[in-house]
């Protein structure tokens, strides 16, 4: 899980980017992908922090469903409104494929998610079988 954390260290940097590509934006029109871009970046950090803190295969997968929420919300605010914003082609298009990312790294942590958990039922004591009768303890009582 190390390794797939890693890349979503540089991931804030795209926030960054924001501002940078979409400075010619409309007050309203930056408003608006600040809105979004800020979200994005909350979720971020909260995954960042799991190299100081090892989550759960399933608080890991629950917090990446979230981040991936979040940028599918944002790249359709930015398609939706890309003339209307003047939003570069590139700057949509990169993060399109950005999102792509969360979406592989989603799908692997979410799976070893529910791995782990088939193998907590499959461990889990089990009562007795029907007819296996109980076995009772040996030696003086």
């Amino acid at each position: 899980m190390k390794k797939l954390l890693l890349g979503f260290a540089l991931l804030p940097g795209l926030v960054g980017l924001c501002a940078t590509e979409a400075s010619a934006l409309t007050p309203a029109c930056q408003a608006e992908l600040d809105k979004y871009g800020g979200v994005r970046l909350t979720i971020i950090q909260r995954i960042n922090a799991f190299q100081k803190k090892k989550p759960t295969a399933q608080a890991a997968c629950n917090i990446f469903n979230e981040l991936v929420k979040s940028e599918a919300e944002m790249l359709k605010w930015m398609e939706d409104n890309q003339a209307w914003c003047q939003l570069p082609e590139p700057f949509v298009e990169d993060f399109k494929k950005g999102t792509q990312q969360g979406v592989k790294v989603r799908g692997q942590i979410c799976t070893a998610a529910k791995r782990q958990a088939q193998g907590a039922q499959e461990a889990a004591p089990r009562g007795p079988r029907v007819g296996g009768g109980v076995t009772l303890p040996k030696g003086a009582l």
